[in-house]
């Protein structure tokens, strides 16, 4: 009788599940485990003809090399992008941007404020007299950096901010281990971003999010509750409800249309025309429609709408032709 080899014997110790997670995890890493792997992996994936708004999403992380990309997704470079294509009136009011905060003090920024990295995803501090009392910020390096944090002023230590900032300037979020590439961000200059905090009726406002194809909006995005029990609602561009989710649940109800609602689709008309897709991120606040960022590659093509005849359906009218 033949001896086991090594892995049989490894697999015979294991519960079947456990076995076949640790091949599927092992399978990733030897696909996606370098930058150079995860590129080419990327490319086999677009091989198929793109159907789905995620395969879509992907076609464009492989093949799009328009050098605006990286205007669209540089937080810092982008609001003079806004500011030329339709005006001023709807930035923020930003405090300033750094390549590093270690050299301010607290009372340098306002009470409440906004920091972000320019050159990431998700990753932003509000610090906020409406936040609830007893949030921290990691006092270590996080385990997940491209993250969001809610926090009251007189929960903030500075030092905490420092340092989280300070792994954002260290990481490029053009890839890390276990993603696709995302080109745009790859020639991004890293700097710390400070912004005013918006709020509409006394809390944080409601984040819409148009998907638009030269110019045309397919469907509208909601998210609420993103701090507690994130939920993700589609909507029409008439703001009929649509039956579908993607990434997170849908709520239990509909949001009202909202009263800047064609003022919002203008806004998205005129800053998405001649681009192929981008998504345009705006807040109806107390100081009216402000805008919020242009993203070009929506959950890293890693999610996909469903159901799939929906996902087709968005997608039909986006041309590729790079």
């Amino acid at each position: 009788m033949a001896s086991l080899s090594s892995k049989e014997k490894l697999k015979s110790l294991m519960p079947e599940q456990t076995w076949q997670f640790l091949r599927t995890m092992n399978g990733i890493l030897h696909l996606v485990g370098t930058e150079g792997m995860a590129s080419i992996t990327l490319r086999v994936k677009t091989i198929r003809p793109a159907l789905t708004f995620q395969q879509k999403i992907l076609h464009k992380m492989a093949f799009d090399r328009n050098p605006m990309l990286t205007i669209y997704a540089d937080k810092v470079k982008v609001r003079e992008f806004v500011s030329e294509r339709v005006s001023s009136e709807y930035l923020t009011t930003s405090f300033g941007d750094y390549t590093s905060i270690d050299g301010l003090g607290r009372e340098s920024l306002p009470k409440n404020f906004v920091l972000k990295s320019n050159h990431g995803s998700g990753a932003s501090v509000i610090c906020w007299e409406g936040a609830p009392r007893g949030n921290r910020l990691p006092n270590a390096k996080p385990t997940t950096i491209w993250e969001k944090y809610l926090i009251h002023p007189d929960d903030l230590v500075w030092e905490d901010l420092v340092n989280l900032s300070g792994h954002w300037m260290n990481v490029n979020y053009y890839w890390e281990l276990g993603r696709f590439p995302e080109w745009a961000y790859k020639n991004i200059e890293p700097k710390i971003l400070v912004e005013e905090v918006l709020t509409h009726n006394g809390d944080i406002p409601e984040d819409y999010k148009f998907f638009m194809i030269n110019g045309n909006c397919e469907f509208i995005q909601v998210d609420t509750s993103r701090f507690t029990q994130h939920k993700r609602d589609l909507y029409s561009p008439n703001w009929d409800r649509i039956e579908g989710s993607f990434l997170f649940p849908a709520s239990s109800f509909s949001q009202e249309r909202p009263i800047l609602l064609t003022e919002m689709l203008n806004l998205a008309k005129s800053l998405s025309e001649g681009i192929d897709f981008i998504r345009v991120d705006l807040y109806c606040t107390d100081k009216g429609i402000k805008f919020g960022e242009l993203t070009n590659y929506p959950e890293g093509g890693v999610a996909d709408i469903k159901p799939k005849e929906l996902s087709n359906q968005f997608a039909k009218n986006w041309v590729q032709d790079y």
